[in-house]
């Protein structure tokens, strides 16, 4: 695993956890809260800590976001936050549940995962499940719209074309393009790579990079 955060100011509205179950399954989450400085600094701390908490009793993430929504809900001033969980089984079977979030790229290939509301709209919301299967060595890379809504001096945008281009670098690289692209928003990047090795059910999360949590 690699993650990399580059708030656009003091305080940001992006966040991510990655969450070893005892399994040895992974459970990841990447969100992007609207609004910007402390109340998404705050929005942000609830819903890590719901994560966190729901991490212990599901791994279901369509559940996981229902439970997440209902937590939103009274508590947005009328924003809301994308959002999309993951969960990675130790035999390379993905299910993810998405919140209007951007699509995981695996590869350079943007995903088409059934999406979903937004948290925090709505407390009927539910979130339907998508499955697919990874292969040893695959790369799954999440970003937030920071990466694709980077803008330059001219006012363009980096784009998704651009960013399906440069998904397959490491996250890193990703995030410092968008930055010197011109960095407008918050920019977080998670990039996964599955290889299958022979665990115990007590074995840990190998991190590479920076192994933080925000």
């Amino acid at each position: 695993m690699e993650a990399v955060y580059k708030p656009a100011s003091q305080v940001g509205g992006d966040f991510f956890q990655v969450i070893g179950v005892p399994n040895g399954s992974a459970l990841v989450v990447v969100g992007d809260v609207s609004g910007k400085g402390m109340p998404a600094a705050m929005t942000v701390s609830l819903l890590v800590g719901t994560f966190r908490t729901l991490a212990h009793y599901s791994r279901n993430p369509g559940e996981i976001l229902r439970a997440m929504n209902l937590r939103m809900l009274g508590r947005t001033n009328g924003g809301f936050t994308t959002c999309i969980v993951l969960c990675i089984d130790p035999d390379g079977t993905v299910t993810g549940a998405n919140a209007e979030h951007l699509q995981p790229y695996l590869g350079d290939r943007e995903l088409e995962l059934s999406s979903d509301l937004p948290l925090g709209l709505h407390r009927e919301s539910k979130y339907t499940e998508s499955k697919f299967r990874l292969k040893p060595g695959d790369q799954l890379t999440l970003v937030t719209d920071g990466v694709p809504e980077a803008r330059n001096a001219a006012g363009e945008l980096l784009g998704f074309e651009k960013t399906a281009a440069i998904s397959t670098k490491s996250a890193e690289d990703i995030a410092e393009v968008a930055k010197e692209f011109g960095q407008v928003d918050d920019v977080t990047v998670v990039k996964l790579t599955w290889q299958p090795i022979l665990i115990s059910p007590s074995a840990a999360l190998m991190f590479s990079g920076k192994p933080t949590s925000i």
